[in-house]
């Protein structure tokens, strides 16, 4: 999941909600077409870009009666979006990302962290093998399987809403459109043309206190990730909440749901969660830096943890 926040500026009084770039990361959604946030709408009708690194780490092994999942991994991806407002009803978004899937460099870390702070680090440093591998199997003959270093080109998301200005808010209806673009692994792309429908309200007032929530559903298409498990529609909601604690600093706390993507027994294929917690400091000649990091709430339903920094304008 990774991140997209509006400038804070003295010359407007437009400043909408600090939504956060991202969504879960877990590659059975991820590799499909799951929105991220609402595109940010700029008062002056201009261009905003999105630039975000981020490094995604899970290591889970789960058996439930006829289904297994290993999933051993660290994911590395370097999304990049442009949005742009046409007038004062319109904005457009286009995002893709370069991927690469491998062992990573994070597990040392987190379980130290873990270890300090007296949290249990459940399967880490207990699956065998090699460290970076992805593997489904069920009775029914459904798999999926990774088992080494992989990079790709991420789906290309499109995002077209239309506003409603109001004072201080204003509502977004809006679409989200997947569209294919890899080979690589149905991990990276599952290959499906999907369509999301959704409407936000958020604030735009210049206040410090800055909020946001959203609803949808995503359609999704027929493609090759697990496709005689997979479920045609998939609620989801979305809440951001920020404080600006001075012109160029600010904190930012987004909680992201979904529905159960799969018909499975498997948590990690079921209906998730994710909290993200991030602070960004605001330039004054426009470009914003944020970082944070996102965790799996419940946990064991979605990536353990990813952190993420991201420059945008």
């Amino acid at each position: 999941m990774l991140l997209s926040t509006a400038t804070a500026t003295a010359a407007t009084d437009h400043a909408p909600a600090p939504w956060q770039f991202g969504r879960d990361s877990n590659p059975f959604v991820a590799a499909g077409g799951l929105p991220f946030a609402p595109p940010t709408t700029r008062a002056d009708g201009g261009w905003h870009l999105d630039a975000v690194l981020a490094a995604s780490n899970t290591e889970i092994g789960i058996s439930r009666g006829d289904e297994q999942l290993r999933y051993d991994m660290e994911i590395h991806e370097l999304r990049l979006a442009v949005s742009h407002s046409f007038g004062e009803r319109w904005v457009a978004r286009a995002s893709t990302a370069l991927v690469r899937f491998d062992q990573g460099f994070l597990d040392g870390f987190v379980e130290d962290f873990h270890r300090i702070f007296g949290f249990d680090n459940g399967d880490r440093g207990r699956l065998p093998g090699n460290g970076h591998t992805i593997r489904y199997s069920d009775s029914e003959g459904h798999a999926v399987e990774l088992a080494r270093a992989r990079s790709g080109l991420a789906p290309l998301l499109l995002d077209l809403a239309w506003r409603a200005p109001g004072e201080g808010s204003e509502w977004l209806l809006g679409g989200t459109l997947k569209i294919p673009t890899s080979h690589v692994s149905p991990l990276i792309d599952d290959r499906a043309t999907d369509l999301s429908l959704w409407t936000a309200l958020q604030s735009t007032s210049a206040t410090r206190w800055r909020w946001g929530a959203r609803a949808g559903v995503w359609f999704r298409g027929e493609g090759d990730l697990l496709d005689g498990r997979r479920k045609d529609q998939v609620p989801f909601v979305d809440g951001v909440l920020g404080f600006q604690i001075t012109p160029q600093w600010d904190v930012a706390a987004q909680y992201q749901w979904h529905g159960a993507p799969y018909d499975s027994a498997i948590s990690l294929l079921r209906s998730a969660g994710t909290l993200t917690l991030s602070s960004a400091w605001h330039a004054d000649s426009g470009w914003s830096l944020r970082a944070g990091l996102v965790e799996d709430l419940p946990a064991r339903h979605a990536q353990d943890v990813t952190f993420f920094v991201g420059l945008s304008r």
